[in-house]
C-alpha cells in the first residue's frame, strides 16, 4: 500500500512524504530508520489492475529457484538483505510473485527475520524453505542454503517435469479411444442401423449390443454429459478433503507403474532434502521432522512418522526405516553405511545420482508399457464397433 504521510523530520519541522508499506507497523519503522517521527497517515487509493482475466496468480517454481540463486549471489557479495530484497523486488516478475517479494521487503525492512517474512507466505516459501532459511540466519551460511534450496527445488523440478511428460501420451491414447468411440455410435453407426433394418437383415448379437449402446448414448446424451460434469466435481472435492488426499496419494502408491514413478520420486526428494538439511547442522531427529513435511504423500508421512518415534527412542535411523518398508532397501542399507561410518552426508550424496536414474528408469519402463497397452485397447475398440458393421453386411451379401 502506498501512504500519504506528515511527519517530522530531524531538525523537528513538518513536512509530507509519501511512502510503500505493507502496513502501519512497518510504515513507522521505515520512517523512523529514516529519521522521521510519523504523525498523520492515510492511504493514497489506487486503481487496482483487473485480475478477472488473468490466467493464474499461482507463482511458478522456476521464479523461486531464480530468486533463490540470485539472492544466494548478492548475499556471497556481501551486500545486505534488505538492499538485497530491494533489488530483488523490482526485478522483471510475474505481479504475484512481485507482491510477495515487496511484502517480504518491508517486514524485513520493519525489523523481522528473513524466515519469519517467508513463513507469511507458506504458497510460495514452504516450511521446508523457511525451516532451512531459519538455520541461515543462525549459522551465518545463508548464501550456501540458499544455493543449496535452488539445486534442490530445480533438480525437483525437472524430475516432476519427466514424469508427467511421460503420461502426457498415454493420456492423449485414452482420450482419442474415448473420442473415437462416441463419434462411431454416435454418428456412424446409427446410418448402418438404418440401413439394415430396410434391408431386412439379420442383426448379429454384437451387433444388436453394440447399436443398444448407441441408441442409449443418442437418447440420454445430455443426462450422460451431466452425470459425467457432476461425477468429476464430486471426486475433485472429495480429493480437497483430509480423507480425499489420504486415499489420493495411497492411489499413487498402488496404480501399476504410477506407483513405482512415485516411490523412486519421493526417494530421489528425501535423499537431497536429508543433504541439505545434514549440511546445516541440524540433529538428527530435526533433520527427520521436517523430512517428514518433504514426503508430498500421506500414507509415507504417516508410516515414516514411525521412522522418527522409534530414532527418537534410540534405535539407527536404518533399522528404523527398514521396518516401515516404504523406501527401497538399498537407501536403508547406505544410511547403515553412512551411520556405521559417522559420514551420513558423503554417503547420501554418492546415491542421488542413483536415485535419479531410478526415476528415469520407471519413467521408461512405464511408457514403453503403457503406450502398445494403450495403443492395443484402441484398436479392440475401433475392431469391435467396425466388426459389429461388417457383420450384418456381410450376412446381408451372403442371403443376396
Amino acid at each position: 500500500m502506498i501512504y500519504k504521510c506528515k511527519v517530522l523530520n530531524e531538525l523537528g519541522s513538518k513536512q509530507n512524504v509519501t511512502m510503500e508499506a505493507n502496513d502501519e507497523i512497518s510504515l513507522k519503522a521505515l520512517l523512523k530508520r529514516q529519521g522521521y517521527v510519523l504523525i498523520h497517515s492515510s492511504i493514497v487509493k489506487e486503481k487496482k489492475p483487473n485480475t478477472f482475466l488473468a490466467v493464474s496468480s499461482k507463482v511458478k517454481i522456476t521464479e523461486v529457484i531464480a530468486f533463490l540463486r540470485q539472492f544466494a549471489v548478492m548475499i556471497k557479495a556481501t551486500i545486505p538483505i534488505s538492499e538485497s530484497l530491494n533489488v530483488l523486488r523490482n526485478q522483471k516478475h510475474t505481479k504475484a510473485f512481485k507482491k510477495v517479494l515487496m511484502q517480504v521487503y518491508y517486514d524485513v525492512q520493519s525489523g523481522v527475520l528473513l524466515s519469519d517474512a517467508f513463513a507469511k507466505h507458506p504458497k510460495v516459501f514452504p516450511d521446508f524453505v523457511t525451516n532451512m532459511v531459519a538455520i541461515g540466519e543462525e549459522s551465518g551460511q545463508l548464501e550456501s542454503v540458499l544455493t543449496s534450496l535452488a539445486s534442490y527445488y530445480e533438480n525437483d523440478r525437472i524430475i516432476k517435469r519427466k514424469a508427467k511428460s511421460a503420461m502426457t501420451y498415454p493420456m492423449i491414447l485414452v482420450v482419442l479411444t474415448i473420442i473415437v468411440f462416441f463419434f462411431i455410435t454416435l454418428f456412424i453407426l446409427p446410418q448402418f442401423q438404418s440401413t439394415i433394418s430396410e434391408l431386412g437383415g439379420e442383426v448379429p448379437t454384437i451387433t444388436k449390443v453394440i447399436m443398444g449402446i448407441s441408441d442409449f448414448i443418442r437418447s440420454n446424451i445430455l443426462f450422460i454429459i451431466i452425470g459425467v460434469v457432476v461425477i468429476i466435481l464430486l471426486i475433485y472435492l472429495f480429493f480437497k478433503t483430509n480423507k480425499g488426499k489420504y486415499i489420493k496419494d495411497w492411489l499413487k502408491l498402488k496404480i501399476p507403474f504410477v506407483g513405482a514413478i512415485s516411490k523412486n520420486l519421493i526417494t530421489a526428494r528425501f535423499s537431497r532434502a536429508f543433504i541439505i538439511l545434514l549440511g546445516s547442522g541440524m540433529t538428527i531427529t530435526d533433520c527427520l521432522d521436517n523430512l517428514k513435511k518433504m514426503l508430498g504423500n500421506r500414507v509415507f508421512q504417516d508410516k515414516f512418522a514411525y521412522t522418527i518415534a522409534e530414532v527418537k527412542r534410540g534405535r539407527r535411523i536404518a533399522q528404523a526405516m527398514e521396518n516401515t518398508k516404504i523406501f527401497p532397501p538399498i537407501l536403508s542399507e547406505m544410511i547403515n553405511v553412512g551411520e556405521r561410518s559417522s559420514n551420513l552426508e558423503e554417503v547420501l550424496a554418492s546415491t542421488t545420482t542413483y536415485f535419479d536414474d531410478m526415476v528415469n528408469q520407471s519413467i521408461t519402463r512405464a511408457t514403453t508399457a503403457l503406450e502398445p497397452i494403450m495403443i492395443v485397447i484402441l484398436g479392440v475398440v475401433v475392431g469391435v464397433v467396425i466388426l459389429s458393421v461388417l457383420l450384418p453386411i456381410i450376412a446381408l451379401m451372403q442371403s443376396i
